[in-house]
């Protein structure tokens, strides 16, 4: 071993986590406000916030339900809703939240180091030197890509999923490399509470026991390995199995209602159309870098980086497919791209040390040397992968500066005013009409209706608005916002406050205007049914 070359992995490690620790802790702070009764508050991305009503409604014994009393599966995080559920149980509903984003940074501390074992294998021919570079790097761009630390430091079951993912993934390498059929069972495992994590992680866990069953399916393998690998395979499936019975006998549906929403009924050439629209910024902004993977497994193949390369482009495919997301944060693309960083990296060693075998590279180097000669071709090696780093996160330089604030912090800060307005000015029995389904729902407490459907069966079964009357940049229709019915959730239902009264082509301002009454309050507006017994009409002043 290298121990001047370790000492230096170890403290250019150290280095890192204490760096991103503090970045961590600034961007919690950043995502925080002081709201209109003077207390700081801490809250996650909105979709969250739904996963985390669920979640309080549970730890309190009303069931794993949105609305107590209506059994309607509106998240598609299973595990990480249950894990919420232990925060919701012990702290307050802010602290629970900043609960959370604290867990959110030990995924990703969890993930980088996972990221840094994995890298191990596929570079485990190289001498120590290159290792530990490779090592680093990959430690490094796995905390340094910003939609990643992003979904995971608000919230999103994303950096859950990544750490499963890529614990499957290493586990899976560890069981090739060893002969090891002992830890098909952790590959299980760890893929099994992915699919709990998110159920589309299926397509990730089938390419993973793929590569695993094409490593053990060779003439030397006795019957007894093949048997290990057809039980750890149906131990997976038993997690698959399990939460089909449990949905239909909890839900009594065999699929959740988020599925029915984003996906049925939209054409697939639709789906499709928006979702390469969708994708494009993402594969302009990693161009370089997805580039240099496939070049590192075309130059160098193995059957491990086949698999961390097709993970990727099935994410990419994946996220086509479903045509989009409403959020340009990649937020589907995202477990995968730590995996692409590995071989990005190796594919920049690799160009590096073809660069500097040239002889007139070397003698313009050995004759002005700008850095000490043996370490040209490292420093080269970090400006190219943070060049690579850089475009694909150009888009979020300035929420990485920390100058601005994290995407909807503004949103959350608005929301969770009206929630505690709302619950200043009406009864428990007060129902909310919300088109933001997480934070005002949660912080009141009040009994709540969804506009887009996510926790409504009869939103979610409508057909979708696809005529551009809900549509994002390059998206002409944009899932899980396309479906609504004002006139079902507003005139026929009549919550108690109303967050709005237009979405899409459907506008019920002037309804609304004779059955409801707009009210100040702390500088919030608020809509409230005329007459209603649930508001405390004493505590406003109406015109």
């Amino acid at each position: 071993m290298d121990i001047p070359t370790r000492k230096l992995e170890k403290a250019a490690l150290a280095i890192i986590l204490i760096g991103f620790v503090i970045w961590s802790a600034g961007f919690i702070y950043r995502s925080s406000f002081i709201a209109i009764d003077g207390k700081r508050y801490f809250c996650l991305f909105d979709d969250s916030m739904i996963s985390m009503r669920y979640a309080w409604n549970f730890s309190h014994g009303s069931g794993l339900v949105w609305n107590p009393g209506e059994r309607i599966e509106g998240y598609t995080n299973l595990l990480m809703t249950l894990l919420m559920s232990f925060a919701t149980l012990v702290f307050d509903k802010s602290t629970a939240a900043l609960f959370i984003q604290i867990l959110g940074v030990g995924f990703m501390l969890g993930i980088a180091y996972t990221s840094m074992r994995i890298a191990d294998h596929i570079v485990q021919d190289e001498n120590y030197q290159h290792k530990a570079l490779i090592r680093v790097l990959s430690f490094f761009f796995a905390l340094s890509y910003y939609p990643l630390a992003f979904w995971s430091l608000m919230g999103m079951e994303t950096g859950l999923l990544t750490l499963l993912l890529l614990l499957g993934i290493l586990s899976a390498f560890n069981c090739t490399r060893d002969n090891n059929s002992a830890l098909l069972l952790l590959v299980a495992v760890c893929l099994g509470l992915a699919y709990l994590t998110r159920n589309d992680s299926i397509i990730f866990a089938i390419l993973i026991w793929l590569y695993i069953t094409s490593e053990t399916s060779v003439p030397k393998t006795n019957r007894k390995s093949l048997w290990q690998l057809f039980a750890a395979i149906s131990l997976f499936f038993l997690f698959v199995i399990g939460q089909l019975v449990f949905r239909y006998l909890y839900y009594g549906e065999l699929l959740p209602n988020t599925y029915t929403l984003r996906l049925t009924g939209m054409p697939l050439l639709a789906r499709i159309r928006d979702g390469v629209g969708f994708i494009t910024p993402f594969l302009i902004g990693t161009t370089f870098i997805l580039v240099l993977s496939c070049m590192n497994l075309v130059f160098d193949f193995r059957k491990q980086k086949l698999l961390l390369l097709s993970i990727v482009f099935s994410a990419i495919g994946y996220q086509i497919y479903i045509g989009g997301d409403p959020w340009i944060y990649w937020r589907i693309m995202s477990p995968s791209m730590p995996l692409t960083a590995i071989l990005f990296t190796c594919q920049v060693r690799a160009i590096v040390d073809a660069i500097t075998s040239i002889r007139a590279f070397s003698v313009y180097f050995l004759r002005n040397p700008i850095f000490p000669k043996k370490y040209v071709a490292e420093v080269l090696v970090i400006l190219l992968t943070l060049i690579g780093l850089i475009f694909a996160n150009k888009l979020f330089l300035p929420q990485i500066s920390l100058l601005v604030k994290p995407y909807t912090a503004n949103d959350n800060e608005n929301n969770v005013n009206t929630a505690i307005a709302v619950s200043d000015l009406t009864t428990s029995g007060a129902t909310v009409g919300v088109y933001w389904a997480g934070s005002i729902p949660y912080f009141t407490g009040r009994r709540a209706i969804d506009f887009l459907g996510k926790s409504d069966r009869y939103i979610a079964h409508l057909p979708p608005d696809f005529n551009e009357n809900v549509s994002w940049p390059r998206m002409q229709s944009v899932p899980g916002h396309n479906k609504y019915d004002l006139n079902y959730s507003i005139k026929t239902l009549q919550p108690t406050f109303v967050q709005g009264f237009r979405w899409g082509v459907q506008d019920l301002s002037e309804w609304g205007n004779t059955h409801y009454i707009k009210v100040e309050y702390y500088g919030i507006s608020l809509c409230f049914l005329k007459d209603s017994p649930s508001v405390f009409w004493s505590k406003i002043y109406v015109p």
